[in-house]
């Protein structure tokens, strides 16, 4: 039997998860965790505790100590107890067992009635969402959100562990640059020391600059941050991106073969710990591709949106509608649930994408959608100075605004290109979250700091 000594120097049990308790039968065991639910029952008390684990019931008996089960009856719901008992076999109980409480500490005290209700399913009614958001760590003990939080941290971890199995550099761009990254609009702009800087849009520069390196293979997990007042259910003002820049390549497809690899390992990672669960919480299939994901040209894409009677207000673009639809199309036709996008005009991508040279309207970059939504962009990047250069003039951009940019590039660079992949929208795919502001540990918005900033807030559309 494990004991573990406190700063008093007195022993006692070590805690045990929820989950050990069905090979502890007729052992005293002591598990820590939160009151689900607290009933009494005149003589008895049950009390069902959570931890990370799962859930167990507790019983008091008021035959077992007048000072334990007065102690009992003072719980409420949320409050944080550490208990010592007999681990029982209880037939009744749907995991076979529950515990005989001997002994009860109350860490904390929870105050009622709960500012929400813990459990309650998803509401498309706004301020439901809002006064959720409001106290997040209360919304995120719900088994949903529990399990949500698990799964974002293996997909994470196979993200990354991808990039590392193929010789990838981890790197950790500046959250805080001397120039925007992007362009000069929709950035933050922050005080620094006494000039001003701003908060990265996105790595790009710096992924590009391990590729002047001679890194040859980079990625980075990070913050990036977005000044755009867009009130939807798939825009926050800082999200996690992970970024991939890849040496050495012949296309753009190049960059697309390595995502979608990438991918499938992440899905594959996920599902293998907890695909049952996702499955039984929220009542989705991890389904994993096989083979490629089909490509459609921006052209092609927008022809078959015409023939589904899908209207376009934008030539060089897909509105939300166009690319729900789009992906449904794809998945009837092909069985994909993914498909790239390809042959943007140039003039609606990054200066620093590459044109392509026997038709320089049209950029070397694609969008990866899934589900119905643009879930990456990437592209073959410009790494010939000179060409470079005139893109960001044909923008508007000055020489002077991107001279330390430049500079990677005077001095040779190789080939190469990449992609940008919102973690949070990807996980409001994969697990069918209504809006991404509940696939964010604590969302940012324009109407939003943590807590909210402004109460008048426009219509999440």
């Amino acid at each position: 039997m494990y004991i573990s000594v406190n700063e008093q120097n007195t022993t006692k049990l070590e805690r045990i998860l929820i989950s050990e308790l069905g090979n502890h039968i007729g052992d005293t065991v002591r598990v820590r965790g939160r009151v689900h639910t607290v009933r009494n029952q005149g003589k008895i008390i049950f009390i069902i505790l959570r931890d990370r684990s799962g859930k167990e019931q507790a019983v008091v008996w008021s035959g077992n100590g007048e000072d334990l089960f007065n102690k009992a009856k003072t719980l409420t719901s949320e409050s944080v107890i550490d208990i010592t008992g007999i681990v029982k076999e209880a037939k009744q109980v749907k995991s076979g067992h529950e515990l005989e409480v001997k002994e009860l500490s109350i860490d904390s005290v929870s105050r009622v009635p709960l500012p929400i209700v813990i459990e309650q399913p998803y509401s498309h009614n706004i301020s439901n969402l809002d006064r959720r958001l409001d106290y997040r760590w209360i919304d995120l003990r719900s088994e949903r959100n529990n399990l949500m939080m698990k799964v974002a941290t293996v997909m994470g971890d196979g993200l990354r562990g991808y990039c590392i199995e193929n010789n990838f550099v981890e790197i950790q761009g500046p959250r805080i640059i001397s120039a925007a990254s992007e362009s000069g609009a929709n950035v933050f702009e922050v005080k620094y020391f006494d000039r001003k800087a701003y908060l990265a849009q996105s790595p790009q520069f710096h992924k590009q600059m391990g590729i002047a390196a001679d890194l040859e293979r980079v990625f980075n997990m990070g913050p990036v941050f977005r000044a755009e007042k867009s009130f939807t259910t798939r825009h926050l003002t800082e999200y996690t991106s992970f970024d991939v820049e890849i040496g050495y390549i012949d296309s753009f497809r190049d960059v697309c073969k390595f995502e979608q690899e990438m991918i499938k390992f992440t899905l594959n990672k996920v599902k293998e710990k907890y695909g049952e669960d996702i499955k039984r919480v929220f009542n989705v299939d991890i389904n994993i591709p096989e083979g490629d994901f089909p490509y459609v040209s921006m052209k092609e894409a927008k022809e078959k949106l015409a023939s589904a009677n899908i209207p376009s207000k934008d030539v060089g673009d897909f509105s939300p509608e166009e690319e729900r639809a789009l992906s449904e199309i794809i998945e009837k036709e092909t069985g994909s649930q993914f498909v790239f996008v390809y042959d943007y005009p140039h003039s609606r991508r990054a200066f620093y994408h590459m044109k392509d040279s026997d038709r320089p309207e049209i950029a070397l970059g694609f969008d990866l959608f899934w589900k119905g939504i643009e879930i990456t962009t990437g592209a073959q990047r410009e790494h010939r100075l000179e060409n470079l250069k005139e893109n960001a003039t044909e923008r508007g951009l000055t020489e002077e605004s991107l001279k330390e940019y430049f500079e990677y590039f005077e001095y040779g660079c190789p080939p190469h290109g990449g992609f940008a992949l919102g973690t949070e929208r990807f996980l409001m795919k994969l697990l069918e979250y209504n809006s991404i502001l509940e696939t964010t540990y604590l969302p940012n918005t324009p109407n939003r700091l943590g807590k909210l900033i402004n109460v008048d807030k426009k219509k999440i559309k």
